[in-house]
């Protein structure tokens, strides 16, 4: 407005108040969306890692560190077929860093870098992660077990062998078979 009451048409004053009735709009927006954003980051939980032993399972496979060992189990001299799908879970979908595709005994350790791990952590992941384990596992509880690494017999605690590459472990509860395998890698790391 101007001296006499009347409104300033001028240009500039049309200007003006254009740019008002726009910053009017702009600037509660820009308040909204950052007190939207403020709320999202103080109320967001990142989704828990699921672990057991120390291995996590994670929503892709890894290659960083990706080698195989194969496991024959044995339980009074007759052969079990270790599970396909040991470590691969569909809700939460996921893979352990340790874990099979097949039934064929092949362990998979894919792991996002090197590291050390253990028959022990792989068969607490078969127990806790494959339907119908807990059936296997109590049938051998009561069982000993005398484990053989490369056709070797294993010396120390079972659950200590290291699982590495183109490591061939056969674990017999109660009585072992007569002949304890070897298995063939291929081209298998």
């Amino acid at each position: 407005m101007s001296k006499g009451g009347k409104r300033d048409d001028s240009y500039f004053a049309a200007d003006r108040r254009r740019k008002k009735k726009y910053m009017m709009i702009v600037i509660p927006a820009v308040i909204a969306v950052a007190v939207i954003g403020v709320v999202a980051a103080l109320l967001y939980q990142p989704p828990e890692v699921l672990a057991v032993s120390g291995v996590e399972c994670h929503s892709r496979e890894f290659s960083n560190y990706h080698v195989h060992s194969h496991l024959d189990v044995f339980v009074d001299g007759q052969k079990q077929q270790v599970p396909a799908q040991v470590g691969v879970l569909s809700s939460p979908s996921c893979l352990f860093w340790l874990h099979t595709h097949g039934a064929d005994g092949t362990i998979h350790v894919e792991a996002p870098e090197q590291k050390s791990f253990t028959l022990g952590q792989f068969l607490d992941i078969w127990e806790q992660t494959h339907t119908g384990s807990a059936a296997f596992f109590n049938a051998v509880s009561d069982k000993t077990v005398t484990a053989y690494v490369n056709g070797t017999q294993f010396g120390g605690d079972y659950r200590d062998i290291p699982l590495e590459s183109r490591k061939q472990i056969v674990l017999a509860y109660g009585a072992p078979p007569a002949e304890i395998p070897d298995h063939d890698f291929g081209n298998l790391t």
